[in-house]
């Protein structure tokens, strides 16, 4: 049953990926930005392990700095994925990071966690000749980069999180989070709809013995941040997305735990067509465009 379970959501990324490059060829990319690409931020050869940066052309000095990481199930994609919402968001003052992580199955969840903070420690070392400060550095991601932003964030605050994934801290503070449409609660909760296919991401995030890993129960957003000093929180998300319930989840869990949180949720009565990510693959609609204006106005307050 695990063959076939892996088989089916490898089938669904591949379709999507068929369906993401006809809509990607259709986009435009926003004027006035420069690039610096396909950055390796790991030596070791792997095309997952680069990243890009996108600033305002002309820049001179540091600029406040935006960590982008991508969606796509854990096992989808890479940075180009979002390269139109990057550079948007580039073109309203930021440096902005557009990151590629390895997949499941190639990786785990822990791989996953160690590419981004080796990102996280490229930005540190080399930030400023691209423009950033890292001084005021904001996170970012989407759907399941939603749930990995959200966990680097809390594993960045906690000693006890750093030894169980294998991540060093960076030398300095996110000062922001935005979670766009995230599903930060995947374990335990489902993701696909079907248990079978839901026992197979577990096996690919921990791998043959899931309940057993000491990170079974320190994966989700809600398990990991608690008595945290989190950064301020944005949520973003539409009554349209399919998984809108979970984005309430966790703005009831942050009012819980007296967390500094906003939210963006867009009604269906707004707009039928919002639905998951929205903002992400059509930055050109008017409601993505007030809504990425909005994420880069938290920052800016936040820094």
């Amino acid at each position: 049953m695990g063959k076939l379970a892996r088989f089916l959501l490898q089938d669904h990324w591949k379709k999507t990926k068929r369906e993401d490059d006809r809509r990607i060829a259709t986009l435009t990319p926003t004027a006035g930005v420069a690039e610096d690409k396909d950055i390796p931020y790991r030596n070791d050869g792997t095309p997952l392990h680069r990243l890009d940066v996108y600033y305002p052309e002309g820049s001179s000095g540091l600029l406040p700095t935006i960590v982008d990481i991508h969606g796509g199930g854990w096992m989808y994609g890479d940075k180009e994925l979002n390269k139109y919402y990057c550079l948007y968001l580039a073109s309203q003052g930021f440096a902005v990071l557009n990151v590629s992580y390895r997949l499941l199955p190639e990786t785990d969840l822990k791989g996953q966690v160690q590419d981004i903070f080796d990102s996280l420690h490229w930005l540190e070392r080399n930030g400023e000749q691209h423009h950033c400060d890292t001084k005021r550095v904001f996170l970012t991601g989407d759907s399941a980069g939603g749930h990995l932003a959200g966990l680097t964030a809390c594993i960045q605050l906690s000693g006890e999180l750093q030894t169980l994934y294998g991540a060093a801290p960076v030398s300095f503070a996110i000062s922001a989070l935005a979670i766009n449409h995230g599903v930060c609660d995947p374990v335990g909760h489902g993701i696909t709809g079907y248990q079978f296919t839901n026992r197979e991401m577990d096996h690919m995030f921990f791998g043959s013995n899931p309940t057993q890993s000491p990170l079974y129960a320190k994966a989700n957003f809600q398990d990991t941040a608690q008595g945290l000093s989190l950064p301020p929180i944005l949520l973003v998300s539409s009554e349209a997305d399919d998984y809108h319930s979970r984005s309430l989840a966790l703005k009831a869990y942050l009012d819980g735990i007296g967390a500094s949180s906003q939210v963006l949720f867009w009604t269906k009565a707004q707009g039928e067509k919002l639905g998951h990510v929205f903002n992400i693959l059509y930055p050109h609609w008017p409601e993505s465009v007030e809504t990425n204006k909005a994420i880069c106005a938290f920052f800016t307050a936040s820094a």
